[in-house]
């Protein structure tokens, strides 16, 4: 058996910092230690300095979990990033990057000298079609994304977006062979949804996230944002689990209606 690798996976969100350490021995992988280091402020917030937040925070995880030999992996939110899906034409497979390239140089919306990308094939066993997702997000946004971590001391030896993230989780759980399996990852300002049907994977970044019903709490309440936060949080043991519920309905509808 070959010896085990450890491994971080960070996620830093609009309130807090997600991690999760992975620790694989030959195929298995198992959860080591995982922890959520909130922000002292969101970053949402308009006086806030959203890249010194972000390495206090980063500070504060580092004294929970000295990272020694561990690798570091992050992930960058998907309405950051560039997602496309094309069919290609029947076609030799060595011809297959050749005819990508030319389909990326017309779906990236920037020079693909400005852009990390790759591209990944899709197939399902019962159609001879192939499906081609092509991934991108710019070289800018990466620089800006590391430059918080390196300021710490941290050293990041992958940069993935989430959406695939969640989508190899999901592969390596042996989802991607069902038929029609929906996975939703929502965050304060977004929302990622990820379908999977029998091989073939379809990305999409909706514009609603927890903080629209957090807004939406604070206008029906006459609340503080923070303290519209909590009510959301604690809706479901709350005495007034139906008004709070009725307060963020138009949402739900908004994010159902998407």
């Amino acid at each position: 058996m070959a010896g085990s690798q450890t491994a971080w996976g960070l996620d830093v969100g609009v309130t807090s910092l997600k991690a999760i350490k992975l620790r694989k021995e030959g195929d298995l992988v198992s959860v080591e230690a995982f922890d959520v280091v909130e922000h002292e402020k969101f970053l949402s917030e308009p006086d806030v300095n959203r890249d010194e937040m972000i390495r206090q925070t980063l500070i504060k995880f580092l004294q929970r979990h000295p990272i020694r030999r561990d690798q570091v992996f992050i992930g960058v939110p998907g309405s950051s990033t560039f997602a496309r899906f094309v069919k290609l034409p029947p076609v030799e497979p060595k011809k297959v990057p050749e005819i990508v390239r030319f389909e990326a140089i017309q779906q990236i919306p920037f020079p693909l000298d400005q852009v990390n990308w790759d591209y990944h094939t899709f197939q399902s066993p019962e159609s001879p079609d192939v499906e081609v997702g092509i991934f991108a997000m710019k070289k800018e946004l990466v620089a800006q994304v590391l430059a918080n971590f390196r300021a710490v001391g941290l050293t990041i030896h992958g940069v993935q977006m989430s959406p695939l993230a969640i989508y190899n989780a999901a592969a390596f759980d042996g989802m991607t062979d069902d038929k029609g399996t929906v996975l939703i990852d929502m965050g304060a300002e977004h929302t990622d949804l990820v379908i999977l049907d029998q091989g073939r994977l379809w990305l999409r970044t909706i514009n609603i996230g927890g903080n629209h019903f957090t807004d939406a709490l604070a206008k029906s309440f006459k609340q503080s944002f923070s303290r519209a936060e909590q009510l959301k949080k604690t809706a479901a043991t709350s005495k007034y689990q139906k008004q709070i519920f009725q307060a963020m309905r138009p949402i739900f509808a908004d994010l159902v209606a998407e």
